[in-house]
């Protein structure tokens, strides 16, 4: 792979930008059908999509990196607005817009809100994302680049069973909304935007390895959380 590639800049950001828009309205609980799941579910899983086309093309160390990347824009993200609100006294005509912007970080009890669902998100993500990649690179080990969708598809069901337990208990336990359905419901529509988004994908993961010109076979059996390989002597 070059040292530097535009497109895993891209993806990159994508991810990152994905990821505060989940968990910027994960916190508004909405009907689908007579059930209630978090509204991320429109984006959240699409990093799963990008996790599984960065890990194809440019190995799991790549994909860990951009996976670390979007966890620290969400931080970044949520702790400079606190900052900014919890500091900095508003004009008198923006106390509502302030209170607004209170409400939407912690929510009217205090426990809720985008600060509580970013904390839950990036854990969710980070475990979710780890045993995503781990079984995707396992998986490509045994099959090389043949079966993609398989191990697309089986990577995303053992990360989206983790990321959905974790998210869910973090997000929303004893608070209003919250029930065992609702993890159910939420593990069904994300791992159905897999399913729809798999062809996507694997045509993305085409173009990207013509363009990048050559793949990344990382032949090993220790990964690290952080994308660092760990050196045997």
């Amino acid at each position: 792979m070059k040292r530097y590639s535009f497109f895993v800049t891209l993806i990159a950001v994508a991810s990152g930008c994905l990821a505060l828009m989940a968990n910027l309205i994960s916190g508004r609980l909405g009907y689908f059908g007579p059930y209630i799941a978090p509204m991320g579910v429109f984006f959240f899983p699409l990093i799963y999509v990008l996790s599984d086309v960065t890990s194809e093309v440019y190995g799991y160390r790549v994909s860990r990196w951009i996976a670390w990347i979007s966890a620290l824009i969400n931080v970044f993200f949520v702790a400079g607005i606190m900052i900014v609100v919890t500091l900095n006294k508003p004009a008198p005509w923006c106390i509502e817009t302030d209170a607004s912007i209170k409400n939407l970080l912690v929510g009217t009890s205090g426990i809720s809100g985008m600060l509580r669902v970013s904390i839950a998100g990036i854990v969710a993500s980070v475990l979710g994302g780890w045993v995503n990649d781990i079984i995707f690179q396992r998986m490509k080990h045994k099959d090389g680049k043949k079966g993609f969708a398989k191990r697309k598809l089986l990577s995303s069901f053992g990360a989206e069973i983790i990321d959905t337990c974790t998210f869910i208990t973090l997000a929303f336990l004893f608070t209003q909304g919250w029930s065992i359905q609702m993890y159910l419901v939420q593990f069904i529509l994300k791992y159905t935007v897999e399913i729809i988004t798999e062809p996507g994908a694997h045509l993305l993961a085409n173009f990207l390895r013509k363009k990048e010109g050559d793949d990344v076979f990382e032949d090993r059996n220790k990964f690290n959380i952080f994308g660092f390989e760990k050196k045997v002597n």
